[in-house]
């Protein structure tokens, strides 16, 4: 091939990668609707999970310690009686801290030890709830910092309610396609937003007991049920005019 042809050949494949477009993509082609979907699911908690804190602060730091220990062993009993197993009695940490007092001449002087022993017990049994709190209130070595309930399978939770929120979202669909005349065809993208899923806490209730939560009729105690929500964003194909 002459050197001109050669020439004017590599031009025009030049010309052409410059000015070619890219194709429109699928969504460009056909017509669509966005929505969004959300689902709620309410579910009672499986457990509970108490989060207390035992103290005792002596001159001997060996004398708080066995203080702690000590009511760390009523407190094992306690809950054992309320059919807590010993595997739900979880304390494996402790921690000292000198206690000092601060004299007039600027010195200061160690007067004790304070001991801690966080524990925290699982009550699966909910009805329970109340007995056991009542029990640890009476004990001042006692002190809860938290109380939350939790579930056995959150992901089936999480997934039920994700799954209302997709028939929610073709529901709107449906409803807003028809009412311009047209027809949901197909599905282009879904899109999972961020969820909530609860964190809740046990109450103490002083109306009377609602119908539909679990309580100890003597102790005023509710566990509710909780909300997990789920939302998604969906695009749906529909029909050309």
């Amino acid at each position: 091939m002459p050197h001109s042809t050669r020439l004017a050949a590599l031009t025009c494949v030049l010309l052409f990668s410059f000015f070619n477009v890219a194709p429109a993509t699928a969504h460009d082609e056909v017509a669509y609707i966005d929505v969004s979907g959300a689902g709620e699911l309410d579910v009672f908690p499986d457990f509970l999970t108490l989060s207390l804190e035992l103290s005792a602060t002596e001159k001997d730091v060996v004398e708080a310690k066995n203080k702690v220990d000590r009511a760390f062993a009523q407190l094992s009993k306690v809950a054992r009686s309320h059919g807590i197993e010993e595997d739900d009695i979880e304390s494996v940490r402790i921690t000292n801290y000198p206690q000092w007092e601060y004299q007039g001449n600027g010195k200061r002087v160690l007067v004790g030890h304070r001991v801690n022993r966080p524990v925290s017990i699982t009550l699966r049994n909910l009805e329970h709830y109340g007995p056991l709190l009542e029990d640890v209130l009476t004990d001042e070595r006692y002190r809860i910092q938290n109380t939350t309930l939790g579930f056995d399978k959150p992901e089936t939770h999480k997934s039920k309610a994700r799954r209302l929120a997709l028939l929610d979202a073709k529901a709107k669909a449906e409803e807003m396609a028809a009412t311009l005349g047209q027809k949901i065809t197909g599905v282009l993208w879904i899109q999972e937003q961020a969820g909530r899923f609860p964190q809740p806490m046990a109450m103490l209730e002083s109306a009377p007991m609602m119908r539909s939560a679990k309580a100890d009729a003597g102790s005023g105690m509710t566990i509710q049920e909780q909300t997990i929500n789920q939302t998604v964003q969906v695009r749906f194909a529909m029909e050309e005019d």
